[in-house]
């Protein structure tokens, strides 16, 4: 395993509602952070979602105490199957850069655009790229 730390934009940050329910007591530590990419609200669903970009997504890295099983639990939040191509959001490693200049890669749920399920979905840009205070 290459990290054991994620990096969270949304639902999971510090504070939000999936932090407090599936988070909390299980982060080390956390730091802000930003990721390359673009970030959108799903209007539809009432949560983030970021794909590919050049912009900049604004989050949190976050080492978790128990990291296989807390893994286990986001893919269910973000459904996320790596045997789905249809997964509501594909889980990949990605460079963190962090306020203090460093650069760290942390596992990150990127929106998957082609999966059916999403099809219907309601994009509006966050152009900010913080979604928590859009």
């Amino acid at each position: 395993m290459l990290t054991e730390k994620v990096f969270v934009y949304g639902s999971l940050r510090s504070g939000m509602f999936n932090y407090e329910k599936l988070l909390k007591g299980k982060v080390k530590g956390s730091e802000s952070g930003t990721v390359c990419g673009e970030l959108f609200h799903i209007e539809n669903k009432g949560y983030p979602a970021a794909i590919c970009g050049d912009s900049k997504v604004v989050g949190e890295l976050m080492e978790l105490k128990d990291f296989k099983k807390t893994l286990r639990e986001l893919d269910g939040l973000e459904n996320y199957n790596e045997e789905d191509k249809n997964s509501e959001y594909i889980r990949e490693i990605v460079d963190v850069s962090l306020e203090n200049g460093a650069k760290e890669k942390a596992y990150f749920y990127r929106y998957n655009k082609e999966a059916d399920r999403n099809r219907i979905d309601k994009l509006l840009k966050v152009s900010s790229g913080d979604w928590v205070n859009r």
